[in-house]
């Protein structure tokens, strides 16, 4: 960003031409809001689709800015088509900001001549050709497997930061994590996950050995996922230790145990990511410590009693569990060899293959998955923006293009995120342009602007994600410096902006409360049955798999279930910022969602039991109490999925009955006895509110309908 918006703006003032260098830095800078994530193939395909749709965008707007009613018009497409863009995942919103972008800007300075058309063309087709160099560039000498290996980084940061937060409160200073909190971490675990698969789709199944370095790093995904379960099945074992009721001499080790943990975990992303001998050594070290520590917790075990020396044990089971993998990690990545760079692994054929049409065709028919929520959200955005073209084209706002920029930005697919990105634009706005006033009352033989400019490049691009309201200042800062480059500043264009802002602010709110608008309170018993059943289909992929469903690994299941259960939890936290004067009846909502939560991880455990078990005795059938409590699950799990369609009527169901059910394949171990008795507690509580929720639903619902 900073490298393809500034060099032009430097020609610019260099040869006096900045009005091209002007349209040549907007170009730069729509296209490198796509992110450069993935590998090669992908990031050459959202800079050439980048490059194409800000150049149809920008025709358009320039054609159509003479006409107030075409301009409408346009709009209402534009709006549609670039909310649609959500559909794409990270990328599709850097797409959609070359669309409007682009269009907005144009339409706002509309040519009236061919040859005018013919010189902006021109000028935009440049500055896409040039982000295309430097993006490429920027790419080129990366080693060719480093995008994949940051992925899997990624993931392994946030199991750190997960460790971090299971292990608050065993110090003695402070209290506890709760449940929600490490539910929260938890999820950013998952999430690092589905972006690394996103980028990355093949999964460790799919990867044959014969694939070399694709089977290696999607191996080494696979065991990141295993460690955060592994970690998550510890805190659970801790949960039911109370504090006072153990030493402080293994109180103060359990909490070395995790920070060694935590440290090793660190140590391994630096090591995926860096491939450098000294990382390794460094990593070894740090494995030796947890080993150690290990050793001394164990050698205290009888200071304790009993029931605490089994949950401590079976917490150093899993410690020494992760660091299998985390050594498989390791063998792994040495198995990678030398890696070349981008530039030399694609030949032309293979470069010009990245290319090919199936890849468009496969975007397309995801872009256009029209479900209820998307449809609403983009026809929403549409309206909106059209909306605030109209008083920027009618009242003729000077600079009033910023109107619908700002209403596409901050209107989001629910109020509340909507009611949020307003305030943090608006202030970041204001901030913004105080802070760009005040720089350009400097000397300008400083050449504070282009230095500045330059930091506000860097700096928007990485706060985007971290603290919107910290980006808008930058993105005002760097508008206001490039408006003041070619000429003096005026502070009506900062007046101006200010107004555009906060009035497309408020267009934004009232079109999330008033027009088309996705309430949770609709939304959340749909997210809830569908939790519900994903961790029915996960139960019963475990114990009683038809022949489809053992083809197919456990985690894959794993993951559906927990997709489930977090959609349900952002649904809930979506509600509670939601207007409403009725938020107590949803409590069930929640004790029904930590049900599920605590579902999903016992069965984790249940299964990574499955993948440790070296008695080989998994073919056996299980007893006839262990069948029995098998049995008496599925029975509870069987009468809460029956209830599912009184709370959405949408939810299609497949119950496998008790009575015709074959023997689960695999005998039980004691830990999993353990986890299933505490699933069938978990079942029984789920079902008693699952019924109390279903006497109060019509009043919740409030006589509306949930969607299909």
């Amino acid at each position: 960003m900073a490298v393809a918006s500034v060099a032009p703006v430097i020609w610019g003032v260099a040869t006096g031409h900045m009005d091209i260098a002007e349209w040549i830095t907007l170009t730069a800078e729509g296209i490198c809001w796509v992110e450069l994530r993935g590998g090669a193939g992908l990031r050459m395909r959202v800079l050439v689709g980048g490059t194409l749709l800000t150049f149809f965008f920008a025709l358009l707007g320039s054609i159509t800015g003479t006409s107030i009613w075409l301009s409408m018009v346009c709009m209402l497409f534009v709006g549609f088509l670039s909310s649609l863009f959500k559909n794409l995942g990270d990328r599709g919103s850097g797409l959609a900001i070359c669309a409007y972008v682009m269009f907005i800007i144009c339409n706002a300075y509309p040519v009236k001549t061919l040859h005018s058309l013919e010189m902006r063309s021109l000028y935009i087709l440049i500055g896409g050709v040039w982000t295309i160099l430097v993006g490429l560039a920027a790419s080129a000498f990366v080693p060719e497997q480093e995008p994949y290996r940051r992925s899997i980084a990624m993931i392994l940061k946030s199991i750190a930061s997960l460790i971090d937060t299971v292990s608050k409160g065993w110090d003695g200073n402070g209290v506890r994590s709760g449940l929600r909190e490490i539910y929260t971490k938890e999820k950013d675990v998952r999430a690092s996950i589905d972006s690394s698969i996103h980028f990355f789709e093949s999964m460790a199944y799919q990867v044959t050995h014969d694939k070399g370095k694709e089977y290696n790093l999607a191996h080494t995904r696979k065991a990141t996922s295993l460690i955060a379960a592994h970690v998550i099945a510890i805190s659970e074992e801790l949960d039911s230790i109370k504090l006072p009721a153990i030493t402080n001499a293994t109180r103060l080790k359990l909490y070395a145990l995790h920070k060694a943990l935590q440290q090793t975990v660190e140590r391994l992303a630096e090591y995926v990511l860096s491939l450098k001998p000294e990382e390794e050594l460094l990593l070894n070290s740090r494995i030796e410590r947890l080993r150690k520590i290990i050793k001394l917790l164990n050698d205290h075990l009888f200071e304790e009693d009993a029931s605490n020396r089994t949950t401590i044990f079976r917490v150093i089971q899993l410690t020494e569990r992760s660091i299998k993998l985390v050594e498989s990690c390791v063998n792994n990545m040495k198995q990678l060899g030398e890696e070349q760079p981008i530039y030399r692994s694609y030949s032309l054929i293979k470069t010009l293959y990245i290319l090919h049409p199936k890849h468009l065709l496969h975007n397309i028919r995801i872009l256009f998955d029209m479900n209820t929520n998307t449809a609403r959200y983009a026809l929403r955005t549409a309206l909106a923006a059209t909306l605030a073209m109209f008083i920027f084209k009618w009242f003729n706002i000077d600079h009033g293009y910023w109107l619908p920029f700002t209403v596409i930005i901050i209107i989001q697919p629910y109020f509340g995120a909507t009611f949020t990105k307003a305030i943090d634009r608006t202030l970041g706005t204001v901030l913004g342009g105080i802070a760009g006033g005040l720089l350009l009352r400097l000397p300008t033989a400083l050449h504070v602007k282009e230095i500045f400019m330059f930091i506000c490049a860097v700096l928007m691009v990485y706060y985007l994600r971290k603290k919107y309201s910290v980006a808008a200042f930058f993105i005002t800062v760097s508008l206001v410096l490039l408006f003041a480059v070619e000429s003096e500043l005026s502070w009506t264009i900062l007046f101006s902006r200010l107004f555009c802002t906060i009035t497309g602010a408020l267009l934004g709110i009232v079109a999330g409360f008033a027009l088309l608008p996705t309430w949770d309170k609709k939304y959340l018993p749909r997210y809830l049955a569908e939790s519900i059943y994903h961790n029915y289909e996960y139960f019963k992929v475990t114990f009683f798999p038809d022949e489809q469903q053992t083809a197919l690994p456990w985690t894959k299941y794993k993951r559906l279930a927990e997709t489930g259960n977090s959609n349900a939890f952002d649904s809930f936290n979506r509600f509670l910022q939601e207007p409403s004067g009725r938020k107590k009846s949803f409590s069930l909502f929640f004790q029904l969602i930590t049900y599920n939560v605590r579902l999903t991880r016992e069965l984790n455990s249940i299964h990574l039991e499955i993948e440790n078990n070296t008695a080989g005795n998994t073919a056996k059938e299980p007893d006839a109490e262990q069948q029995a409590l098998i049995n008496e699950c599925l029975y509870w799990f069987n009468k809460s999925v029956i209830m599912l369609q009184k709370i959405n009527p949408a939810q299609e169901t497949t119950m496998l009955a008790v009575g015709e059910i074959l023997h689960s394949p695999f005998v039980l171990t004691q830990h999993q006895y353990n986890y299933l008795n505490k699933m069938l507690i978990d079942l029984k509580s789920m079902h008693q509110d699952l019924q109390e929720l279903i006497l109060t639903v019509d009043t919740i619902m409030e006589s509306s309908t949930v969607p299909a």
